[in-house]
């Protein structure tokens, strides 16, 4: 962002975990990034250190954006990603959500116009709209929002005049243990990042 700033790998971790502000509490930021609490809260109060978590949520977001438009999953995983989605904070899910939801409305309007004429979209935007699709489904189906209205009223029936999306559609929260999700991100950020600390 045009400022250079420097921090220890610690610090680091603990900008970035602020994508999960509202899932975890400073105090399980400050453990998982291995600070004590005290000199998070001290940093949270400095301008430097709140402009790189800005950046950094900024940043997860268009990677975030990038990976669910550019690969395929299977259901399993894209349950996983869409779960994790309904956890980041809103802000970061905001960054996510607005663009991939202009996308996916203006992939609706282009799919309907081309069945309307007896064509189907090329090969690359109906997999950018299956994808798009399987995403947004699983986390409406995860946490409801507004968005459901395009999502499940409008989209949902001209996607499936050209995809198949049975399974992301009926998938319901079944066996849903919060608990035990939760600690397990934990522990996968936990083995992920110690080789980095």
């Amino acid at each position: 962002m045009g400022k250079r700033i420097i921090f220890s790998n610690y610090h680091y971790l603990a900008a970035l975990l602020h994508i999960y502000t509202g899932t975890f509490r400073m105090a399980q930021i400050a453990e998982l990034a291995r600070l004590p609490e005290e000199e998070l809260s001290f940093h949270r109060e400095q301008l430097d250190f709140m402009t790189l978590v800005d950046y950094l949520k900024t940043r997860f977001s268009e990677w975030f954006r990038e990976t669910i438009l550019m690969l395929d999953f299977e259901l399993k995983d894209y349950v996983d990603i869409a779960w994790e989605y309904t956890k980041l904070d809103e802000m970061v899910q905001s960054q996510i959500k607005i663009p991939l939801l202009e996308r996916l409305k203006h992939l609706m309007q282009e799919c309907q116009a081309k069945q309307e004429v007896g064509k189907e979209l090329d090969t690359y935007d109906l997999n950018i709209f299956r994808r798009l699709m399987a995403f947004f489904l699983l986390a409406e189906s995860i946490r409801p929002t507004l968005s459901s209205r395009l999502v499940k009223g409008k989209a949902l029936p001209v996607a499936e005049k050209s995809l198949e999306l049975d399974k992301f559609s009926s998938w319901q929260k079944e066996n849903w243990h919060e608990d035990e999700l939760l600690a397990k991100l934990v522990e996968d950020i936990k083995s992920r990042t110690e080789p980095f600390l």
